[in-house]
């Protein structure tokens, strides 16, 4: 009987002595590193990508003397973030597969960005407007958040309202010759100088295209402003 239970016991020992310890890697260590293996998929340059499980996700047993775990994605079915997505995943424990899994998560886009305090009129410069700068939720929105510097260069083609982020589709450049104003338009070709008047048939910031109209002979030019008198002649 002796005999027997040592022969168990040391089979209990060599059993144990040959099982590979193992941790549990919870919910709260594997959804930040999903965010970011789905923000370099969508090669974000800007914002934090956020996750919050739609269904409790279960953890995931991995080595205990793993180092490193990272996620693979298996599919990719999104070319940018959404507010809800579906990620298809391998959780890696050192490179070598732990898990496969499908999870479903509400996604939330924090960037910088300015928003209006009041209503800002169209035509107003961002230099005149009160804007505040804060984080925010961006997944929702369409067009690309403004990020610049306010200043007077830019100015309003919408009137935005208070609240209201301030988009790249809300802006242009502040023009500094405005249709049907009379300017002066250089032409040079080498050493020939020729200078005459013309008329804008169009709005234009420095470096701006623009169409112009001679006011003696009617006839229609193009020429890039150079400042609020004056247009070089592109011919």
């Amino acid at each position: 009987m002796r005999k027997l239970i040592c022969i168990l016991n040391l089979s209990l020992v060599i059993t144990a002595f040959g099982a590979t310890a193992t941790r549990e890697v919870p919910p709260a260590k594997l959804v930040p590193l999903i965010a970011e293996t789905l923000a370099k998929s969508f090669e974000l340059d800007q914002g934090q990508l956020i996750l919050e499980p739609a269904r409790a996700l279960s953890p995931v047993s991995i080595p205990a003397d793993t180092a490193n775990i990272s996620i693979q994605l298996t599919t990719q079915s999104y070319t940018q973030p959404a507010a809800f997505m579906k990620a298809e995943y391998k959780v890696l424990a050192d490179g070598k597969i732990a898990a496969n899994h499908t999870s479903y998560f509400r996604a939330q886009l924090i960037k910088n960005v300015w928003i209006a305090q009041k209503v800002a009129q169209r035509g107003k410069t961002l230099g005149e407007i009160k804007l505040l700068k804060k984080k925010a939720d961006t997944i929702n929105l369409r067009g690309n958040v403004w990020t610049g510097k306010p200043d007077e260069t830019l100015q309003l083609i919408t009137t935005v309202s208070a609240g209201s982020i301030i988009l790249e589709r809300h802006l242009r450049r502040t023009p500094v010759i405005l249709r049907n104003q009379t300017v002066e338009a250089v032409l040079q070709h080498k050493a020939l100088e020729i200078r005459l008047r013309v008329l804008a048939l169009e709005d234009g910031a420095p470096g701006d295209l623009i169409r112009l109209r001679n006011t003696r002979s009617s006839k229609e030019i193009r020429g890039k402003v150079v400042n609020s008198r004056e247009v070089k002649v592109i011919y």
